[in-house]
């Protein structure tokens, strides 16, 4: 058994964590929840002994553990599988192996023989270790991950976010692997956004609300109205808006006709009307993505069309990429900036322009965001991924777009900022403009989407108003192109 007891720390008069205490018993998975900023960065960081509490103490089985480094950590059975993916796809599957193992002289002779248990262990027996880390899906990669820490002798697992980036199929064998580790009598702390997992994965559930610990309880005797309340402290009508209101707009602000690019293996056709809400949904490489980059002009295209209504729509096409570190923002300067970049050309005159009036200029697009002002002056770098997602999306503002077209627009985001994202997409489409989003959320994609695009093998198979589609049978055209294929 983990047991938490008392655990705080402070950065000054900031309180980070406060007076934390929970157990998490071996045999079962134990779901760590929380808004971004609640404080399991922080007790993630604590356990993987990146930092050490202000107050507190940690016991496994009974006994005090020092987690005071990362390598004492790891010697005390600790050990912490990261949201982002680090095996390195240009290794093969031993080299990475090698490459999370203590300091020590190892033949590289050995290294399949010293990993293949522990890909059995994860149902990937079937992985050569000579395989090539770049030619797995990226839910094998995921599980590479994972069992690479367990070859450190792991007895406890510490997962955040593990199928954050993971498609339905990949996050089964994801599901399947987590609950064999803890049928093995190991310890796992899963942290997670979907609250969907708790039914499918968790057993029991802690959740963290301002730094300290607001419920604990078994899943199964859990509403996800209790759960979100735990997180955010008030009651959550809904998570998803309802439909817009009135009828979207006869004429289409964006059409592809039969349009081709490198990433579909037949033509697609799309018209995307304004006033309503679209999703496009499928297993990663899938080609689910195709119909946002054409528009966006991102992949180019080998045949077919994009026709707009005018140019001004055409001017007005506003594009977020499933990557909001790498082109959603600038991380090291203060969110004002990043808000006022798309409209900067617009901003001065002959060149010039005026910081105080580029910060006026977003003020009511930071409201509009709901994002305090506390944090404008900030740097992106330092916001939850919620308040990050905000930045991302809300910068667009700034030009009057007509076409709005998210990827993932809602990943890593917790339940929360979701609901504030959902209602600021919903509003924009009642205004008038066309949103577009692709997503493998399938609870997402039949929430808030309210036509749904299937895509298979690269092909588009299916398209339904999302009221008529159930979770499975949209899982199944997803994994078999169709209802009647097995």
């Amino acid at each position: 058994m983990l047991e938490i007891s008392g655990l705080s720390k402070s950065y000054g008069p900031v309180h980070a964590l406060t007076d934390v205490s929970f157990r998490a018993e071996r045999g079962k998975v134990t779901a760590l929840l929380g808004e971004n900023g609640a404080g399991k960065s922080t007790l993630v960081k604590i356990l993987s002994g990146l930092i050490t509490p202000t107050d507190g103490a940690i016991r496994l089985d009974g006994e005090q553990v020092d987690l005071s480094t990362p390598e004492r950590a790891g010697r005390s059975g600790v050990a912490v599988v990261q949201q982002e993916i680090s095996v390195l796809p240009n290794l093969t599957v031993a080299e990475n192996f090698l490459l999370a193992q203590p300091s020590r002289w190892l033949p590289r002779r050995a290294a399949p023989a010293l990993c293949k248990p522990y890909l059995q262990r994860l149902g990937l027996g079937h992985v050569d270790p000579a395989t090539s880390v770049g030619d797995l899906t990226i839910g094998e990669r995921q599980l590479v991950e994972i069992a690479r820490m367990l070859a450190q002798d792991a007895r406890v697992l510490v997962l955040d976010e593990p199928t954050a980036a993971l498609a339905d199929s990949d996050i089964v064998l994801v599901h399947e692997a987590v609950r064999r580790l803890a049928s093995e009598g190991n310890i796992v702390l899963y942290i997670t956004h979907r609250l969907n997992e708790l039914d499918e994965i968790c057993d029991q559930a802690v959740v963290l609300r301002n730094g300290r610990l607001a419920d604990q309880f078994a899943t199964g005797d859990a509403t996800i109205a209790r759960v979100v309340h735990a997180m955010i402290g008030r009651n959550l009508e809904e998570l998803y808006p309802g439909g817009g209101k009135g009828k979207p707009a006869a004429s289409p602000a964006v059409r592809l006709k039969d349009s081709l690019t490198a990433g579909l293996a037949a033509p697609v056709s799309l018209d995307l009307r304004p006033g309503e809400v679209v999703a496009t949904c499928g297993q990663l490489g899938s080609g689910f993505v195709e119909p946002l980059r054409a528009i966006a002009g991102v992949s180019r295209m080998s045949g077919g069309a994009v026709e707009f209504e005018s140019e001004r729509t055409k001017a007005g096409v506003a594009y977020c990429s499933d990557d909001r570190q790498l082109d959603g923002f600038f991380r090291d300067l203060p969110v004002w900036e990043s808000l006022s970049a798309p409209g900067l050309a617009a901003s001065g005159l002959w060149g010039i322009v005026s910081a105080s009036g580029l910060r006026r200029s977003v003020e009511g697009i930071a409201e509009r965001m709901t994002i305090l002002p506390a944090y404008r002056e900030r740097p992106v770098r330092a916001l939850s991924g919620g308040n990050a997602q905000k930045v991302s999306i809300g910068k667009w503002l700034s030009n009057n777009p007509r076409v709005l077209l998210l990827q993932e627009p809602t990943r890593g985001v917790d339940v929360g900022a979701r609901a504030e994202i959902y209602r600021l997409l919903r509003a924009l489409a009642d205004e008038g403009l066309a949103v577009l989003f692709a997503s493998t959320d399938l609870d997402e994609v039949l929430g808030f989407g309210e036509r749904v695009l299937v895509f298979h093998n690269n092909r588009l198979v299916h398209e339904a108003p999302a009221g008529t589609l159930s979770r499975d049978a949209l899982a199944t055209w997803i994994t078999h192109g169709g209802l009647d294929r097995e």
